[in-house]
């Protein structure tokens, strides 16, 4: 009985060592691959319609509808957005002409990993100036806000029917 007890004991530990030994032979593959980043867009409403007043009004506003910024690229670069807009003319060519123009982009939703604050009220003309900017952003992420224009027409504007073209950009 004392002859078999080592003799199981050595049978053991060889099927161990048998059981955890290495293969024979091994090889590593070394594997890479890229992430591509996408695009930078934003989409604005097509068209808005402010608020109407009457003659002698100086101030008119209203919103422009929703504005989306969408970041795609993947990557850590801030991106900016800007506006900027034409004068208000009437119908009529011998009408007036809006004075000033600005822009508050106001409450900014968002999604992914973006910080930006509120747009506050821009001055605009016809060279684009910046109306939300984040401040850090990391990865893919998306931001809307519902800016509000603001036209200042002089207090002597004719009646008419007034239009321009505000353009929204991101880079």
């Amino acid at each position: 009985m004392k002859l078999r007890t080592p003799l199981l004991l050595g049978a053991a530990a060889t099927a161990l060592v048998v059981g955890v030994a290495g293969p024979a032979s091994a090889a590593d593959t070394t594997t890479t691959f890229s992430l591509t980043g996408g695009s930078l867009s934003v989409t604005a409403a097509g068209t808005a319609g402010l608020t109407g007043a009457a003659t002698g009004a100086t101030a008119i506003s209203g919103s422009l509808g929703a504005v989306s910024v969408t970041d795609g690229r993947g990557g850590t670069a801030n991106w900016n957005a800007t506006a900027a807009s034409t004068a208000f003319t009437g119908a009529l060519a011998t009408h007036s002409t809006s004075t000033a123009v600005s822009y508050t982009g106001g409450a900014v939703t968002t999604s992914g990993t973006i910080t930006v604050g509120a747009g506050t009220a821009t001055t605009m003309g016809t060279t684009a100036v910046s109306v939300v900017a984040p401040t850090a952003v990391s990865g893919n992420n998306t931001a809307s806000w519902s800016p509000t224009l603001n036209v200042t027409m002089p207090a002597n504007a004719l009646a008419d029917s007034y239009s321009g073209t505000v353009t929204t950009s991101v880079a």
